[in-house]
């Protein structure tokens, strides 16, 4: 009896159903067919990715240290700070250096004093030097004269020694003269070489002072502070990181058997999420050294310039590894209710019929149709509200 009551029941359902899905058709039929845009369901080739994890990194991190001993002046950043190329970010103790400077600069200057007198010292021999060359000159013609004239007896052999000797002594003089020049030329160089060692010590000690202000080698952010006015430092001495913030990078991890398929400059798609919209960059850098404990190769790749993202931040990657066919589709012809997702494919060329389909992102315009849809079936590009279930429509060319 209750198995009979039970069927009673089913049939009774089934036919008011029934009755209800027949009044829905003909009212929907009764309505004016609605113009509609159609694009037909064709797969295409695109490319088979591997997604692999990454983080958003600075393409450059910077870790600024003391060279010096002393103590920190003034400290005028803090972490979370953005700072500009070539700002003071802090400043040391600069009177060792100061003093330094001041001791190398003096050193100079006393050198190139010492460079005047050798100079004035060697034009004094140098004029000696031709007064003598000029006296022996002299002296060489006289003794030549004489020589003639003692050769026929006209003078006596006292006269020519007492010649002889005034040769010989102004030949030793301009030797001697000769000998100043040189000393003269050596004392040069030798200053020379002095001002040489002064300057570089002067060229060592600007550096030295250098050392006693810390400045931004690049615009970006400071991550990391070490120091506090007034903390003794040595050299090596962490005082702050800075990271740049311009044109980011994503490392990420690729299992060594996909590594082939890695290509400098290649295109990789990213998105933050599964939610979020993917952007493209290019492969900038690859690691050439497996991790023996991950079996894995790093890789980097440089973002969009304009891309909205901070560091640290988790990324996922789509690398190309070869090719498949796809069926996608505009975003604009997807309708989502709650959890459901579907669109309207139209049936016999006259009526729009709603199909729960199953999707996946594929970029900021598109979508992957999973399932759900045939290849060659007309979908409706972008139905609105006046588009139902069962509604007649009217594809516009």
């Amino acid at each position: 009896m209750q198995t009979k009551a039970f069927l009673t029941i089913l049939i009774i359902g089934l036919a008011v159903l029934t009755a209800c899905g027949e009044k829905h058709t003909d009212a929907v039929s009764d309505l004016s067919a609605v113009p509609v845009s159609v694009i037909s369901a064709q797969y295409q080739s695109i490319s088979t990715t591997l997604e692999v994890p990454g983080t958003v990194q600075p393409r450059k991190r910077i870790a600024l240290a003391s060279q010096i001993n002393g103590f920190v002046k003034e400290m005028r950043v803090r972490a979370g700070d953005r700072v500009k190329s070539g700002q003071v970010l802090a400043t040391l103790d600069s009177r060792d250096a100061a003093n330094q400077q001041a001791a190398a600069e003096s050193a100079v200057r006393e050198a190139q004093a010492a460079l005047s007198e050798a100079g004035r010292a060697y034009q004094a021999a140098v004029e000696m030097q031709r007064a003598a060359k000029s006296a022996l000159n002299l002296a060489n013609q006289t003794y030549t004269r004489y020589q003639k004239l003692f050769e026929s007896r006209s003078v006596s052999p006292q006269e020519m020694d007492e010649i002889r000797t005034r040769r010989d002594g102004a030949q030793a003089e301009f030797s001697s003269r000769e000998a100043m020049v040189a000393a003269a030329e050596d004392r040069i160089q030798q200053v020379e070489a002095r001002i040489s060692q002064a300057k570089a010590q002067a060229g060592r000690a600007d550096v030295l002072m250098s050392y006693t202000r810390i400045d931004a080698p690049e615009s970006g952010v400071v991550v990391e502070r070490s120091a506090d006015s007034g903390t003794a430092i040595f050299p090596g001495s962490p005082l702050l990181v800075m990271e740049t913030t311009g044109k980011p990078q994503v490392l990420a991890s690729i299992p060594t058997e996909y590594s082939g398929h890695l290509k400098i400059g290649m295109a990789i798609r990213l998105r933050q999420s599964d939610s979020t919209p993917f952007m493209e960059g290019k492969l900038s850098e690859i690691v050439p050294q497996s991790n023996p404990a991950t079996h894995s190769i790093q890789f980097k790749v440089d973002l969009p310039s304009d891309a909205a993202v901070v560091h640290g931040q988790y990324m996922k990657l789509e690398v190309p590894t070869g090719t498949r066919d796809a069926l996608l589709i505009a975003r604009s012809a997807v309708r989502e209710s709650g959890q459901l997702i579907g669109l309207y494919v139209v049936e016999n060329e006259s009526r729009a019929s709603f199909r729960l389909v199953k999707t996946s992102p594929y970029d900021a315009e598109k979508l992957e149709i999973l399932s759900g849809v045939g290849q060659g079936e007309k979908i409706i590009l972008q139905p609105d509200d006046r588009i139902t279930d069962g509604m007649p429509v009217e594809i516009q060319l």
